[in-house]
């Protein structure tokens, strides 16, 4: 797993939903996982073996490229292990002669548009793969956060919902423990640059690592979203999963608190009480609070 994903754990997780919601969770012991499929931001779980460049783009920087090693005097730098670089030393050892560079650029120019359309179908296929692959996992997603005013308005129905209080237990060995943190970004992530790629197809460097564009697709979002602080747990599909959604059961004492919307009913708030009243687990509850002179929320216990 790439570096830039790992993160520690926060030590409380939350998940905002609505009084009813919050009353099912409670009531069945279970969390609702979904489908990347399911998912409002078309931008999330795109493929992660996407160019990151248009591939007309490759055409005159692959030709230099590619002449200039084919004709230089000195024995070019190519890494070892990459295909591509016994295929430029033999180039070079049947170029007889051949030392302009403008003249081997010409002579795989016509090559170009094959070239081009074999990695659009690669691409093609990659993109087809990826869409089933997206329909075999399941994504329960919290937030590090239990005050942000977004997401009370977004998640728990303008504040007439809730927010449940998650801390993970290492000695009950949940799936909690498998949350990583959303890094968020204005670029989509993709698999390999046009730099990158170059260096590859002319035997200069390696193949970019599919498992780190893997986590990059799965863990990236829109900076757009960053005020959601949202740490993800990545599951594969079960066989009794039906659906684009999955409710799956969670320790009752890995639940540590529920926070009420400040316009949560009291009625509501009766009946959140009472589904948890039998648990035998501690729970803390709190009324969140609207600050008198700042745009925050307060958590008061109750």
């Amino acid at each position: 797993m790439s570096d830039v994903l790992f993160h520690f754990m926060p030590r409380s997780l939350f998940k905002y939903v609505t009084a009813d919601t919050a009353l099912k969770i409670l009531t069945n012991k279970t969390l609702k996982w979904s489908s990347p499929e399911s998912f409002n931001d078309p931008f999330e779980f795109r493929s992660p073996l996407e160019f990151g460049f248009e591939l007309e783009q490759l055409e005159e920087p692959l030709l230099q490229r590619v002449s200039i090693l084919i004709t230089q005097r000195d024995d070019p730098n190519l890494f070892e292990g990459n295909p591509v670089a016994d295929m430029i030393r033999e180039a070079r050892a049947r170029r007889v002669g051949e030392d302009d560079p403008a003249r081997i650029q010409e002579l795989f120019r016509p090559r170009f548009p094959q070239y081009v359309n074999h990695l659009k179908q690669g691409l093609e296929s990659d993109r087809n793969i990826w869409l089933e692959m997206k329909k075999t996992y399941r994504v329960l997603c919290l937030s590090a956060v239990r005050d942000n005013i977004l997401m009370w308005s977004h998640y728990a129905d303008e504040h007439k919902g809730a927010v449940l209080e998650f801390q993970p237990k290492i000695e009950l060995a949940t799936e909690m423990h498998g949350a990583l943190l959303v890094e968020y970004s204005n670029q989509v992530p993709v698999a390999v640059t046009l730099e990158e790629f170059l260096l590859y197809i002319t035997g200069q460097g390696p193949k970019t690592r599919a498992p780190d564009a893997f986590f990059k697709s799965v863990y990236t979002k829109s900076s757009d979203w960053s005020y959601e602080n949202e740490w993800r747990i990545l599951s594969k599909q079960q066989d009794e999963d039906q659906g684009p959604f999955s409710y799956r059961p969670f320790h009752p004492q890995e639940l540590a608190a529920i926070y009420f919307g400040c316009r949560m009913p009291e009625s509501c708030k009766h009946r959140i009480r009472d589904a948890v009243s039998g648990w035998g687990s501690h729970i803390s509850f709190f009324q969140m609070r609207v600050e008198r002179i700042r745009y925050e929320l307060a958590a008061d216990p109750v």
